[in-house]
């Protein structure tokens, strides 16, 4: 019987680290225009699909394009069907006022900011942070992106100052 007892805060710890159910029903989802990959956003809310004004270029805010963009809260989950992982670029990127801007000073991290998961003909990945992320997807035919923006219970991605 005391087994039982000393096992039990181990079960309990345990069953609080397991991963928590993956509504995979789509909110949205569209086939990328140029590589014609089909995307597919989950266990989310979807606020939002405007396009963003975006930049790579820290120190020329002028030098900006419209880039496409899902608003979201809760844990947004991506999946990419018809992919390889090496296809797939995952960025963070900032919100500085009304401008997104790709953070080229680290990269997110598997298993600390994504959960990447294999699934039946794709790529699942599960965003676990209130950050905002920029998949780029490369094929043969060519390059698509789509920012996600992450929002959580009142949380938003920080922005830059």
């Amino acid at each position: 019987m005391n087994k039982i007892f000393c096992l039990l805060p181990l079960c309990l710890f345990l069953a609080a680290c397991a991963p928590a159910e993956v509504d995979t029903t789509p909110v949205w989802q569209q086939d990328l225009p140029v590589t014609g990959i089909q995307m597919e956003l989950s266990n989310c809310t979807l606020l939002g699909e405007e396009p963003v004004a975006y930049t790579t270029d820290r120190n020329n805010g002028d030098d900006w394009t419209e880039r496409p963009a899902l608003q979201t809260e809760g844990v947004p989950v991506v999946t990419l069907y018809g992919v390889e992982q090496d296809q797939v670029e995952l960025r963070y990127v900032e919100n500085i006022d009304y401008l997104y801007l790709y953070y080229d000073r680290m990269m997110p991290q598997i298993d600390l900011d994504y959960i990447l998961t294999e699934v039946d003909g794709g790529l699942q990945y599960r965003l676990d942070t209130v950050y905002n992320f920029e998949f780029v997807v490369t094929t043969e035919a060519g390059t698509d992106t789509m920012i996600v923006i992450c929002s959580r219970e009142g949380l938003e991605a920080k922005n830059s100052r």
